[in-house]
This record gives C-alpha cells, sequence and structure tokens, in this order.
C-alpha cells in the first residue's frame, strides 16, 4: 500500500512561482493595466478550471454509480481535484472586482430580465451554486477515503496533516467507518451527479449565456457541464499518466486501463459534439433572429473563425479518428498527446464561448497577459492536487494487487 506521495521540491518551487505570477497578473489589472484583457483570460481560465476540478470529482461519483472496478487508482486521482472546487468558490468572488468588464447588463441594465440578471442576486446565487458543490463535494470524497485513512493513521502509515485530521475527525474505528461509507455513499453519489448537472447548467446560463443577454439557448447548460465533463477525465488521464511515472504506480495503472478510461473520453468527446450540433441545427437553419447573431460572428468573422473551426476539428472529429484505434488508447505517451490536445481544444471553446461576447478590442486576446493568468490558475489546480496526493493513497488498500 502507498501512504502517501511526496512530489519533488522543484515541482512545488514551480507551481509556487506560478501562482505568484498569477498573483501579480491580477494586482496589475486591479491597479488598472490591460483590465479588459486580465478579466477576460480569468473568467476564461475560471471557467475551464473550475468546472475541470468539479468533473474531476463527477467521475469518481459516475464509476461508483456503475460499480466500476476496472480503474481504482484511476478514480483516486480523479478525486484529488476536489480541493481546488472550494478555492475556485472563493476565486468566483474575485470576479466582483472586474464585473464592469465582463457583463454588459451591469451598467446598462436590461428591464425586461432585471428580475433575473441584476448585480445583487447574480453574485448571491452563484456563489450559492459553487459554495453548495463545494460542501457537497468534500462530503463525498470525505466519505470515499476516511475509512482508509483511518486505518493508515491505527497503523501509524498516516503523516500528520491539516488535511487527514479534517478528514478523520470523530473517528469511531475502521469496522464502523466502512458500515458509515457502505451506508452513505449510495446516497451521496446520486446527490453529486444530479446536483451536477443541475447546478452547473444554471452556472452555464448565468455565468457564461448572459454575457450575451439579449441571446438564449435552452441547450447551453447542457453544453456547458458536458463540456467541463470532458475536460476533466482529460485532466484526470494526463494526471494519471504522469503520476504513473512520478510516483512509481506501473503496476497499479495498466494499459488496460486507459483503454477503458479512453473509450468514456471519446464518448464524452462525440456526446459533448452531438449537442453542439443539435444546438448549430437548430438556430443556424431555422434562421432563428436573434440567435444566429452569435453563431455568424464565431462561424464567419475573423479572427473567432479559425478558434471555432479549431475546436470542433479537435474536440468533436479528432478524438473520434485517433481512438478508433486500439493500440493507441493502451500507449501511455501517445495518450498523454492526444489528451494533452484534447484538453486543450476545451480550454479554447471556453476561449471561444466567451471572448467574442466580452472583447471589442483590435486583434486577438491572446498573449503574455492570458498565459500567465492560465499559469497561475493552472499552478493552483497542481498544488491543491498535489496537497491531496501527499495524504490520501493513491492505490486504495482494495486495488493493491497487480492489474
Amino acid at each position: 500500500m502507498i501512504a502517501q506521495q511526496s512530489a519533488p521540491p522543484l515541482l512545488r518551487k514551480l507551481l509556487w512561482a506560478g501562482v505568484a505570477i498569477g498573483t501579480v497578473t491580477l494586482a496589475a489589472a486591479v491597479a488598472g493595466y490591460a483590465s479588459e484583457r486580465f478579466w477576460l483570460s480569468y473568467l476564461i481560465n475560471f471557467c475551464f478550471w473550475s468546472g475541470l476540478a468539479q468533473a474531476g470529482v463527477v467521475f469518481s461519483a459516475a464509476y461508483r454509480l456503475t460499480n466500476g472496478t476496472w480503474g481504482e487508482t484511476i478514480r483516486r486521482v480523479a478525486e484529488g481535484f476536489v480541493l481546488f472546487i472550494p478555492v475556485s468558490a472563493v476565486l468566483f468572488l474575485l470576479i466582483y472586482a472586474g464585473r464592469s468588464y465582463l457583463w454588459p447588463w451591469i451598467e446598462e441594465p436590461i428591464e425586461a430580465k432585471g428580475a433575473w440578471l441584476n448585480e445583487p442576486f447574480f453574485f448571491l446565487r452563484v456563489t450559492f451554486y459553487f459554495v453548495a458543490l463545494s460542501i457537497l463535494s468534500i462530503v463525498y470524497v470525505r466519505t470515499s477515503i476516511r475509512p482508509e485513512l483511518g486505518r493508515l493513521r491505527e497503523l501509524g502509515q498516516l503523516p500528520q496533516s491539516r488535511l487527514a485530521d479534517f478528514v478523520l475527525r470523530g473517528w469511531q474505528g475502521f469496522p464502523a467507518e466502512s458500515g458509515r461509507r457502505a451506508k452513505n455513499l449510495p446516497r451521496l453519489v446520486p446527490a453529486m451527479l444530479i446536483s451536477y448537472g443541475f447546478i452547473y447548467s444554471f452556472v452555464g446560463f448565468d455565468v457564461v449565456m448572459s454575457l450575451d443577454p439579449h441571446w438564449y439557448s435552452t441547450m447551453y447548460g447542457w453544453l456547458y457541464f458536458v463540456h467541463a465533463f470532458d475536460a476533466g477525465v482529460a485532466a484526470t488521464i494526463i494526471v494519471a499518466i504522469l503520476s504513473r511515472k512520478l510516483f512509481t504506480l506501473e503496476q497499479h495503472v495498466s494499459p488496460k486501463q486507459f483503454y477503458d478510461v479512453s473509450r468514456l473520453l471519446m464518448g464524452l468527446c462525440m456526446l459533448a459534439g452531438g449537442f453542439y450540433w443539435s444546438q448549430f441545427l437548430v438556430i443556424w437553419y431555422g434562421n432563428l433572429g436573434e440567435e444566429i447573431g452569435r453563431l455568424v460572428v464565431r462561424f464567419d468573422h475573423a479572427p473567432w473563425y479559425f478558434f471555432q473551426w479549431t475546436v470542433i476539428g479537435l474536440l468533436y472529429f479528432f478524438p473520434i479518428i485517433v481512438f478508433l484505434s486500439k493500440s493507441i488508447k493502451e500507449k501511455p505517451r501517445a495518450l498523454l498527446v492526444i489528451a494533452s490536445l484534447i484538453l486543450s481544444a476545451n480550454w479554447l471553446y471556453q476561449f471561444v464561448e466567451i471572448a467574442p461576447s466580452v472583447w471589442k478590442g483590435d486583434g486577438i486576446p491572446l498573449g503574455p497577459i492570458e498565459l500567465l493568468t492560465t499559469i497561475g490558475f493552472l499552478s493552483a489546480v497542481g498544488l491543491c492536487w498535489l496537497a491531496y496526493a501527499k495524504v490520501v493513497p493513491l492505490v486504495s488498500t482494495d486495488s493493491t494487487k497487480t492489474v
């Protein structure tokens, strides 16, 4: 059994440096330097990384719902994103400082939609979305890992940490805790999945769709949470492959497991593409007045059309073609490249969905500011995941056999 996984000190230093870079970029924007560019980039990265982290926990819940046994270590890798979820709730509050750069209805209220799109109610309910999911995610993962961490502490194999103390508060012994987990998880799993679908649909409606306050699509919430789930699975694959080498987990994460999770990733890409096509079909071929203008900007106007078609190619068609090969799904190096491309396409998806609605300046809002902001978010997610992996064994006690 692997009790802890300590990352190389250099990696931690680099991640802390990345967080510092992101913080300095934030401070510069608050001081007035390139504020519009920064807050646009901040919102894109917030939507991408918060959705990715939440999807990791949702992946674990979906795995348990189907009584999966094929990838216990991969499930544990996905659960590791949980520590960033409450952090993302705090990061959302920072958006308040840049609200006037993002949502036009804040400075120019829309009377017909004022009951829903008004500043106090907007920030109150969206904050509630993220706080509610943070609490539910923490309760779910805590319930999932509690018996195992308690056993490790009883055996003297668990390092002292505030995370372990929080998880094991009120410990009642391994038999009692195992029984409690068996009782509570069947309730928490469907609650996690239903809450994710419902709440993240409204996150999509409120946070992104309202950037174009006169445009609406009843499918947009579905698109938002499915793309977040897709990004979460791609990120889980990447971290699992890197952890396999970093923490010497080759005997616990097999090519067969990569084959199975790759099929899930391909299915999610197809589902996301299907949802996107369903939305596009109705609006474009129905020539629906106000709705079609948003698509025209993205599919026909420079510079956005290049990014839009890149997303369609990389996110919807590329996975179907490349994953037709069984062998490529079992090769970690090839899969690392493929998952990285799909993850990048998901970031670009958020860029295309958000940037044309906000950016009214010249040129493309991609450059050093966007890079530094992305590095800051990436580093924060990485540090949260490593803090989890330092305490929680990636190889569960039920999966220590060679696979």
